[in-house]
């Protein structure tokens, strides 16, 4: 879709994850402590029918989030899997990097992978659960009392980690506290992962940020900006590519966020990748 003066798609690559009986849902807020307005544990809620099997039909594995991007920016080609929620495995010549992954309390089920790094964009539990890939560095955005930023720098061979502060929500950190957008950059290809942004951006953001190849960004309100909010982000960063997350799906039924349909009303360039993992082209 073109919209003043760039052109941009949406693609869409969901999420295939097994829902094992038993899981619990469980609302956006940090391990420690519950939020108000939060939606209350479900004891015993899971994703299975009456029979204990899993109950993922294609339309609902079809709205359980986006998990792609296409191949060859290197040499070996940049791989991406999303996991679900704000959770994506990016691989790069090898090398693994495991965004904002999720507790198994979240609704999607036990994260167990091999990654060499992983990065955190804020402390809440569906963020934050390092236990997912054991052994890997971990790059955390915000400093251990969550009250500040880290000074994120990080390079691995062709890879170049940083990070920009930015805040969990609309009022400078007053009601969610502080979040860390982390942009991935190898060969010419540069990717941005929001985290759990929840305002739009300023001028010097916009500048740390630009230019920007694949953009993973928040659409499902309440926690996050919503999906009026995050096309104009779009906009402000004129990605090529936009991979929405943070939004409604089977796994977070009960949590006060928005379904993905309001950020692709009125899009054209939507494009569907389907559910395996796919690589990252410069063209792309």
């Amino acid at each position: 879709m073109s919209r003043n003066g760039f052109s941009f798609r949406i693609w869409c690559v969901f999420l295939a994850v097994l829902i094992m009986a038993g899981l619990i849902f469980t609302g956006c807020r940090p391990a420690a402590e519950k939020r108000s307005g939060e939606p209350e544990l479900k004891g015993g809620a899971s994703v299975t029918d009456e029979d204990g099997k899993n109950k993922l039909s294609e339309q609902e594995g079809n709205e359980m989030e986006q998990r792609g991007v296409e191949e060859g920016a290197l040499a070996k080609g940049v791989k991406l899997q999303y996991l679900g929620h704000a959770c994506f495995l990016i691989e790069i010549d090898g090398f693994r990097i495991l965004t904002d992954p999720y507790s198994p309390e979240t609704g999607y089920g036990t994260l167990d992978l091999q990654a060499e790094l992983i990065t955190v964009s804020h402390e809440h539990e569906d963020h934050n659960y390092t236990a997912a890939a054991p052994g890997a560095q971990v790059v955390r955005g915000l400093t251990p009392d969550a009250l500040g930023w880290e000074d994120v720098s990080l390079s691995v061979g062709n890879l170049h980690v940083t990070g920009l502060a930015t805040y969990h929500d609309g009022t400078a950190g007053k009601s969610r506290g502080r979040n860390t957008a982390f942009i991935f950059e190898t060969g010419d290809l540069r990717l941005v992962h929001l985290g759990d942004l929840g305002h739009l951006l300023n001028k010097g953001d916009i500048e740390r940020l630009r230019p920007v190849n694949i953009l993973f960004i928040p659409v499902g309100g309440y926690y996050t900006i919503d999906a009026r909010e995050a096309k104009q982000v779009v906009e402000q960063l004129a990605p090529a590519v936009v991979i929405p997350m943070h939004y409604k799906t089977r796994a977070t039924r009960n949590w006060p966020i928005s379904e993905l349909k309001p950020f692709l009303e009125g899009e054209k360039k939507v494009i569907n990748k389907g559910a395996k993992p796919v690589t990252v082209t410069r063209e792309e």
